[in-house]
């Protein structure tokens, strides 16, 4: 409750650094998981929303130089941001946005955005169930990966 509370009023605008904004993000979508409070959960949803909507007409100008500096590394990290939903979950991804799609009672603009979604999530999902599991060798077949 009161890691929920201190989120709620965290503060940040148009100045905060989209670094931090997306450590906000983390933050709402990690706590919304276990939060069963109805009341808290909107505020939760509307804090992410907030910080969405301040990052989105950033996401494509440069990187700021006072940033550079902490986006910068000497050697790659192990393990590079990746996308990689068990196929299980990825089948629920689809299928609850096209139930959602389904209902027609969302509005066109989100309509759009979700179509786009399940588009993506689609192909996604498509490529992984088709992806090739066994290479040949000279030493016979193996699994990848």
């Amino acid at each position: 409750m009161a890691m929920t509370d201190s989120l709620i009023t965290l503060p940040f605008n148009h100045s905060t650094a989209f670094t931090k904004l997306a450590d906000n993000c983390e933050r709402f979508t990690d706590v919304l998981i276990d939060c069963e409070e109805p009341t808290q959960k909107m505020a939760l949803y509307g804090r992410l929303s907030a910080c969405l909507n301040l990052l989105q007409p950033t996401l494509l100008e440069p990187i700021p130089e006072y940033l550079k500096a902490s986006l910068t590394v000497e050697e790659l990290p192990s393990r590079l941001p990746a996308f990689e939903p068990e196929c299980d979950q990825l089948a629920r991804y689809c299928q609850e946005i096209t139930q959602l799609l389904i209902n027609g009672s969302l509005p066109r603009q989100t309509e759009i955005v979700l179509e786009d979604l399940l588009r993506e999530l689609v192909g996604y999902f498509a490529d992984t169930l088709k992806a090739p599991r066994w290479l040949k060798t000279s030493e016979g077949t193996i699994a990848i990966g």
